[in-house]
């Protein structure tokens, strides 16, 4: 008796073992992503993980495979030392709980409630039968003769049956209704599965060697290359009152492995794989030439060194290659800060193709309307809206025009080196321009004709239709001399502003207040002379 006594509590001793190291390996692997900042290109994690009393490692799985292991940096409660920490890659087909898909758990839920109506049905189905076999077997078993005299307690009975019967019956209509909402939800659930597919590719597990004294936590500091966030901009116009509304957005995209769930989520225009530090200047030689013979075997010696070296720029362009490269790229203008952005509450972004798009706020500025017009390309006006220069870093991104509540188009947000921003919102169909039919006149001068001449003349006429006043701005090219041998003589009418627009070389403005049907004309002759054995070309 005392030998299967001892065999069943050495039994039980080893189960108690092995339920407590399986409940440790499970405390161990349990860690969350808490924060991420995201970068252009880049995205710096914040994992915790909870440490057992008496632990001696943790093994977090599922981890990314594209995190730089030389940023990683562990912090711990004052009861845990860290050890050393070791990291392979395993196949995500091979971690059991690294290769489920994120709507599995959706999906499952859905196929359980799907499952609890369909039994559900099916005791509605039994009791009907019950029901219609009793009355089958009562109608069988009844005389043929003459029916019996009615009882005192059979209407009762029949009205019960009836009753039951027709609640069964309502019942399993209200199931059958559940039933096809649930599939409809589900069906679409099923074939983004289907075209994810299986999780694919690599996961890494990150060892840590620790000695817990007592129950704590422990948090993670590394950075992952891929994930990447681009700006995108509204810009909403309201003419009455002289304002525009620029409203931030975002949109966040990561491959990474790692499901963001719940995160806080900090964007920012740093760039923290940029350039730490400007070029240095190199020293300046001015040496003799060396002879001609010289110089040819040389020119051969650099051509042998190149045709040597030319397998190294290939392996690093195929190195190169196995990066993934973002979506898009933010681009940061100048600034002497980088600008983040904390979005409120917990975010969810998965690592996939899916975009998540977030409004990073608005404001409202005043703006100084006009009519822009440049009659020599277009016939048109359109209505233009400058801004001061807003403060802080505003990356370049895709800018959606909005005149009130109606689209106009798409365009650029893009600050540049100016002081004060232009935002366009389409066409004035109020505003008229026409443009008179080009003349052009060569003809040849000087003595014995020694110089070509060729006389343009342009003609404007702009009609303000609406029934307010508008500010005016007519937009000219005209030609500029890059030799001092070939002269341009300019005439206007009316005369423009002085200088140059935007400081662009032969770029001239008209600017005017229209009144409301008032109609201005604007006129331009040019007047180009050459040598006549001088060929000219012009690009416009």
């Amino acid at each position: 008796m005392t030998k299967p006594l001892n065999l069943t509590l050495a039994t039980a001793a080893m189960a108690a073992l092995a339920a407590a190291s399986a409940a440790q390996a499970a405390d161990n692997r349990a860690s969350r992503i808490e924060r991420v900042t995201v970068y252009p290109g880049l995205a710096a994690v914040e994992r915790s993980a909870r440490v057992a009393a008496g632990a001696r490692e943790l093994v977090l799985d599922c981890l990314s495979p594209e995190f730089d292991l030389a940023t990683l940096r562990i912090e711990a409660d004052a009861a845990i030392r860290i050890g050393p920490v070791s990291a392979r890659n395993r196949p995500r087909a091979e971690v059991a709980e690294c290769s489920a898909h994120p709507l599995d758990g959706r999906i499952r839920a859905l196929e359980d409630r799907i499952a609890t109506l369909q039994a559900e049905t099916g005791g509605h189905d039994l009791a009907l039968g019950f029901l219609r076999g009793l009355g089958a077997a009562e109608a069988a078993s009844a005389p043929r003769a003459a029916p019996p005299p009615p009882t005192a307690g059979l209407p009762a009975t029949l009205a019960a049956i009836q009753r039951g019967g027709q609640q069964a019956l309502q019942e399993q209509h209200r199931l059958q209704r559940e039933r096809e909402t649930l599939e409809r939800e589900l069906q679409p659930l099923l074939a983004e599965r289907e075209r994810g597919g299986k999780p694919q590719g690599s996961v890494r597990q990150l060892r840590i060697a620790l000695a817990a004294k007592a129950e704590g936590a422990l948090r993670l500091h590394y950075q992952v290359a891929g994930p990447t966030w681009g700006p995108a901009y509204r810009a909403a116009l309201d003419v009455e009152a002289g304002q525009v509304e620029i409203e931030r957005q975002a949109q966040v995209v990561q491959r990474s492995g790692e499901d963001w769930t719940g995160v806080s989520l900090r964007l920012s225009t740093g760039t923290p794989r940029g350039a730490t530090a400007g070029p240095q200047p190199r020293r300046w030689e001015v040496s003799p030439r060396p002879p001609v013979r010289e110089r040819a075997e040389m020119a051969m010696s650099s051509r042998s060194f190149a045709v040597a070296a030319a397998p190294a720029p290939k392996m690093a362009r195929d190195a190169g290659a196995a990066e993934e490269t973002p979506d898009f790229e933010v681009q940061v203008v100048q600034g002497e800060f980088a600008t983040e952005f904390e979005v409120p509450g917990a975010v969810d972004v998965g690592s996939g193709a899916e975009r998540v798009s977030l409004s990073l706020g608005s404001a409202r500025w005043p703006v100084q309307l006009k009519v822009q017009a440049t009659p020599a390309l277009d016939a048109s006006a359109w209505l233009v809206a400058e801004l001061a220069r807003p403060e802080g870093v505003w990356p370049d991104g895709p800018l959606r025009l909005m005149r009130g509540n109606q689209v106009v188009g798409q365009s650029v947000f893009s600050l540049g080196p100016r002081e004060r921003l232009t935002l366009p919102f389409g066409r004035d169909e109020q505003v008229r321009v026409q443009v008179d039919p080009a003349q052009s006149k060569s003809a040849e001068t000087g003595f014995i004709g020694t110089r070509s001449e060729r006389r343009i003349t342009r003609g404007y006429t702009v009609e303000n239709r609406r029934r307010s006043p508008v500010q005016l701005e007519v937009l000219e090219a005209t030609p500029v001399s890059t030799d001092e041998k070939i002269t341009v003589a300019r005439q206007f009418s009316p005369e423009p502003q002085a200088g140059d627009w935007q400081e662009q070389p032969g770029i001239k403005a008209w600017r005017q207040t229209l009144a409301p049907g008032q109609k201005q004309r604007f006129t331009a002759d040019y007047l180009i002379s050459h040598p006549k054995d001088m060929p000219i070309s012009e690009s416009r």
